[in-house]
């Protein structure tokens, strides 16, 4: 699972974190077991959660309730293939409830299975065209699929509906930085910060644009930031690099390659560049040391490309 769907499932967005109780069939058999599943849900005791449910939809199979809130036990449980199961059997039960296809889609999403993603998070804002965290998802798997327009056009309909959704600028501003459309892309990185100050993400992106448009000093500003929310930051180290660099910092570069090195030990940009550095810095062994592990890389990353051992 990458690191932007951990974040979205820490805001609070994920399958399980603020189920409703639905109508259970019949209600007078099994709302009371509704109750307490979703509450061990709540509580995160997942694992409890987990094995009532599943006596649960064992005795009362019919249950559309008990068959998502297993899905949601499961999957926090990491079990995405009984999560699977039960979130499609919701569906067939009651398949105008959207919350099931949702939950169906977190799976996929998980599982970098954008294709099928986008199918139930489709049917999923057709039965709830307001659904700002679905239109963000389905988003976010459009773009996965490289369909890019389409991605822009689901995070705009996010946006609309809450316009201070976690993550919501943050996919918008790297949808139009992937077309090359960087003001707007800075734009909404800052409203990210905004709304969302303790993502790393969107500072050093922003601070990606500002490096390529001439704008060094606001760029370091960005990687600094960058770097105190997350010390282990590769961008944020390298483009801080690249921005001492570029102000002529050899010795501040040297540290900051060298960091983002110890995160990204075959990263090849960042050899070539400490090897520029290191001959500013007249140290002439160094730069050749560098310079030859950046060759050596590359040679090994050009034979893999073409099939040669």
């Amino acid at each position: 699972m990458n690191r932007i769907l951990k974040a979205f499932f820490a805001l609070g967005l994920a399958a399980g974190a603020g189920l409703r109780l639905l109508p259970a069939t019949p209600r007078e058999e099994n709302a009371a077991l509704v109750e307490r599943i979703n509450g061990l849900l709540q509580q995160n005791d997942t694992r409890q959660a987990l094995g009532e449910a599943r006596l649960a939809t064992a005795r009362y199979p019919q249950s559309a309730t008990l068959q998502e809130l297993l899905g949601a036990a499961a999957f926090k449980q990491g079990l995405n293939a009984e999560a699977r199961q039960a979130f499609t059997r919701a569906i067939r039960l009651r398949p105008s409830d959207p919350r099931a296809y949702f939950n169906l889609a977190l799976v996929d999403l998980s599982e970098a299975n954008y294709a099928d993603a986008a199918l139930q998070l489709q049917q999923c804002v057709r039965r709830s065209p307001d659904n700002a965290e679905a239109h963000l998802l389905l988003g976010r798997a459009e773009h996965n699929l490289n369909h890019t327009d389409a991605a822009i056009a689901q995070f705009q309909s996010a946006l609309r509906l809450a316009p201070n959704l976690p993550l919501g600028h943050y996919h918008l501003g790297f949808a139009y930085q992937s077309q090359g459309r960087l003001k707007e892309a800075l734009r909404q990185y800052q409203l990210e910060m905004a709304d969302n100050p303790a993502f790393d993400r969107a500072y050093w992106l922003a601070g990606d644009i500002e490096l390529k448009q001439g704008h060094p000093a606001e760029a370091e500003r960005l990687y600094l930031k960058a770097e105190q929310l997350n010390p282990q930051s590769f961008a944020a180290h390298y483009g801080l690099g690249r921005t001492y660099a570029m102000t002529q910092k050899p010795a501040e570069a040297i540290r900051e390659l060298l960091l983002a090195l110890a995160i990204s030990p075959e990263n090849i940009p960042t050899h070539y560049a400490l090897a520029r550095a290191y001959q500013r810095m007249g140290d002439s062994a160094a730069a050749k040391k560098e310079f030859a592990i950046a060759a050596r890389l590359n040679q090994a990353a050009q034979s893999g490309a073409t099939g040669i051992t």
